[in-house]
């Protein structure tokens, strides 16, 4: 199933939701608001990452994933839920598992830091190569791509994609920042190369996102299941999921808003 041409009802979209994932590796933030800059990471996604025991790892330094605890490595971070609370002087992460509190700490001091690399420490005991370490990224993220790009992905992918694996259609197996009703699987991909409207905002839509194990994982039960990239590639001819995109221009996006089609 290849992407699907643009038609005349396509050419405006509607914003359902918007994620932000402050810690690599871990669950989101669903936001009702969200100001993006131009030529930027969508704000405060993947400021935050988890050294997975290789000295390289540090404050404020850009490495690929392989550096940092990752889903598709470690299915058991799929049950940590992970959730913030910002104000002017500390940004507390909350962890918790089925309910239940499991650690909350001020991720702006080094003690909290280190009490967050503690707990997964304990959590991937054996697995890892060294010590882990929380480390932060001001102003950038520690995204799998460097370049300052959000994502974006329609509905109707994450229906086709269930279709396929006879699995639930849930969005948090790809981790996309913009999520936009559509009714065809990966009409999104047909973007690729145009500018998006969004009120005063402008996303210039650059490449599609190509999926990696992570997907595998069943975010409700945090259990690896078949490995779907095959079955992607012999069904659609792809196994991308999703656009990245560009800020060209900035300003702010809210649940609910239009997305129009310029070019």
């Amino acid at each position: 199933m290849a992407s699907q041409p643009l038609g005349t009802k396509s050419t405006t979209f509607r914003i359902s939701q918007l994620w932000r994932y402050p810690v690599k590796g871990l669950s989101g933030q669903l936001l009702a608001t969200a100001h993006l800059s131009a030529g930027a990471h969508f704000p405060g996604d993947r400021k935050y990452a988890i050294g997975a025991g290789n000295e390289k790892v540090s404050n404020g330094i850009w490495l690929k994933k392989a550096y940092f605890i990752q889903l598709m490595n470690h299915e058991a971070l799929a049950h940590i839920d992970c959730d913030f609370n910002t104000d002017q002087n500390q940004e507390e992460i909350i962890l918790s598992r089925n309910g239940e509190l499991l650690l909350n700490a001020n991720m702006q001091s080094e003690k909290g830091r280190s009490a967050v690399a503690a707990f997964f420490d304990e959590l991937l005991y054996g697995r890892l190569r060294g010590p882990t370490k929380m480390v932060c990224i001001d102003g950038d993220a520690f995204t799998d791509t460097k370049a300052p790009l959000i994502s974006l992905g329609g509905s109707a992918s994450f229906t086709g994609f269930a279709d396929l694996t006879n699995t639930k259609p849930d969005l948090r197996r790809f981790r996309l920042n913009i999520i936009f009703k559509t009714t065809t699987p990966f009409e999104e991909a047909a973007l690729i190369g145009k500018t998006l409207a969004v009120g005063d905002v402008r996303l210039n839509v650059i490449s599609p996102v190509g999926r990696c194990a992570a997907i595998d994982v069943n975010p409700e039960t945090a259990e690896r299941e078949p490995h779907y990239l095959p079955l992607m590639e012999k069904t659609f001819g792809h196994t991308d999921l999703g656009i990245f995109a560009k800020v060209t221009r900035g300003g702010i996006v809210n649940q609910g808003d239009e997305i129009s089609v310029l070019t």
